[in-house]
């Protein structure tokens, strides 16, 4: 399935990033690694904030959106493909990457192999929780997320305050980042299920089927129906032209 227009291409293979990289919230339709191979990095998305040092591996889900903040003087960055992943990602610590950049060197499809090989058994670091805007990350992820004014309240911050802290770590609006993390949990179903969608409406939180549809098609460019039939026309053809049963 060809990426949809309007999100970004990770490119695959070694890249050298200059001084200043800091691009605002983005988002990516497909799975991929990175591999830090010098520098630290910053990183808020779904997964919460993360920072990433030379050695360690970053995993970015499927239909991930984050903002990136560098924290040194340029970047080596080793990118690979990665699976169908409905997680929220994270960082691993502890790999051999200077063996996956020399693997990469030759096939980064055998860096691909063996990176999946050495995350198998090793777990991701906790996010950060060093700034109320975490913590409610973090609560927004949830489907019981709660209201901004009732968390902000519970906290004994004002709003505003919570808003504008927010915003300048995730490069969004809390209400904006619940409302793509919703709507991404919504399209992870009906792009991997056959679920119906009013069904899978009500389980991820929306007051009714319209709604999860207008939110889906705001994240993606796309409506729920849409993404179904490509979802079943690419299982097709990968099952080598048979129907798969609904």
């Amino acid at each position: 399935m060809a990426t949809p227009h309007g999100f970004r291409m990770a490119r695959r293979g070694i890249e050298r990033l200059a001084p200043g990289y800091a691009p605002p919230r983005h988002q990516h339709y497909e799975a991929y690694a990175t591999v830090l191979l010098r520098g630290r990095f910053e990183q808020s998305g779904y997964a919460g904030r993360m920072r990433v040092a030379a050695g360690d591996v970053l995993v970015q889900p499927t239909l991930d959106c984050h903002a990136d903040r560098m924290l040194s003087a340029g970047l080596t960055v080793l990118r690979l493909a990665w699976p169908r992943d409905a997680g929220c990602g994270g960082v691993h610590a502890g790999c051999d990457v200077d063996m996956l950049a020399r693997l990469a060197e030759r096939d980064v499809v055998e860096a691909a192999v063996a990176l999946r090989e050495q995350l198998a058994y090793r777990p991701m670091r906790p996010a950060l929780m060093e700034d109320p805007a975490d913590v409610l990350a973090a609560a927004l992820m949830q489907t019981d997320a709660p209201r901004i004014n009732a968390w902000a309240e519970h906290m004994g911050l004002a709003r505003e305050t919570v808003s504008r802290g927010f915003a300048r770590l995730y490069g969004v609006s809390p209400s904006g980042f619940r409302a793509d993390a919703r709507a991404r949990a919504a399209w992870l179903r009906i792009t991997g299920e056959c679920k119906p969608l009013a069904e899978i409406a009500a389980d991820c939180g929306f007051a009714d089927q319209a709604h999860m549809t207008r939110a889906i098609t705001r994240l993606t460019g796309a409506t729920p129906t849409a993404w179904r039939a490509r979802s079943h026309s690419f299982k097709t053809r990968a099952n080598g032209g048979a129907k798969l049963p609904e």
